[in-house]
């Protein structure tokens, strides 16, 4: 039992993490320096924000505005392949739809340990560990001009990775404010399910899973506590099925909470963000059209 779970544990973060480097690789590289200019035309700088977890240095990126003014701080969580510097072009293509009245909005692009220039292994516990990490002192580092609220961002393993992160902070003495998720699953046993059909037992997945990520469990204790949740999950998704969506929207429903949901149609797992990218700037608050 204990070389299954071993064998177990090993595949599993095999499926689930596809880490890779910024520093080094020329696709990155010239992707920063594109956007950098960019974004610098629009009143943006991109700043690299560094701190450690269990003795291993990390690194996020952040989007913010010259001038330094009360507005939204959004924290936002990538995908299982993707690396904060997949985000820049995201930031420089919403701020475009920014309506003119609309605060100017700062992105701390976080990377999970193990992707990037981060050191360590990805895990929830380390992902969660590093996210509060990160968020502390960036705070403390923007105490003299506070956001004017923090709000969380992520797709697909991201929206996970949000979701325990409001559940977390909603234990201290935190305002909640959007919790916007992307093609977010049930959870890793869930989606394991969906990968092997019928094959598998459901109760034997259950008990291999090590790194549960389970929005199913963290979404509603967040929506409970104050967190404005909305989903954006194509209707045609062809890795998580758009039910996880529904599923998880109806169980914030169910307990009297607010949920929007859209399902945009056209696009899919992957082209999502940037294919609706006029939906992420509504639920994000940029934007009203």
């Amino acid at each position: 039992a204990f070389g299954l779970r071993v064998v177990a544990v090993k595949l599993q973060n095999a499926l689930l993490y596809h880490p890779r480097p910024i520093t080094g690789d020329p696709y990155y590289e010239k992707v920063v320096s594109q956007t950098s200019k960019q974004l610098q035309r629009r009143g943006y700088k991109i700043e690299e924000l560094t701190y450690s977890l269990r003795n291993e240095k990390q690194k996020a990126l952040l989007v913010k505005p010259e001038q330094a003014k009360a507005a939204p701080l959004w924290v936002v969580f990538g995908g299982n392949a993707m690396v904060s510097a997949d985000w820049l072009p995201f930031c420089e293509s919403i701020l475009s739809l920014k309506d003119s009245n609309v605060a100017d909005p700062s992105f701390l692009l976080l990377d999970y340990p193990g992707y990037g220039d981060n050191g360590g292994e990805p895990s929830p516990s380390s992902a969660l560990e590093a996210s509060q990490e990160a968020l502390d002192i960036l705070l403390r580092k923007l105490k003299d001009v506070p956001p004017s609220s923090v709000n969380l961002f992520g797709h697909s393993l991201g929206a996970a990775a949000a979701s325990q992160l409001a559940v977390a902070r909603s234990k201290a003495d935190f305002q909640p404010g959007k919790l916007v998720l992307s093609s977010p699953f049930l959870s890793i046993d869930a989606m394991a399910a969906v990968l092997f059909g019928n094959l598998v037992p459901r109760w034997l997945l259950r008990s291999l899973v090590t790194h549960r990520w389970s929005n199913a469990e963290m979404l509603p204790t967040a929506a409970a506590a104050g967190w404005e949740v909305s989903i954006i999950h194509p209707k045609m998704d062809e890795i998580v099925p758009v039910q996880h969506g529904e599923e998880l929207c109806g169980s914030i429903q169910a307990q009297g909470k607010s949920c929007r949901l859209t399902k945009p149609e056209g696009c899919g797992h992957n082209d999502v963000v940037f294919a609706s990218l006029r939906n992420y700037a509504k639920f994000l608050g940029l934007s009203r059209l």
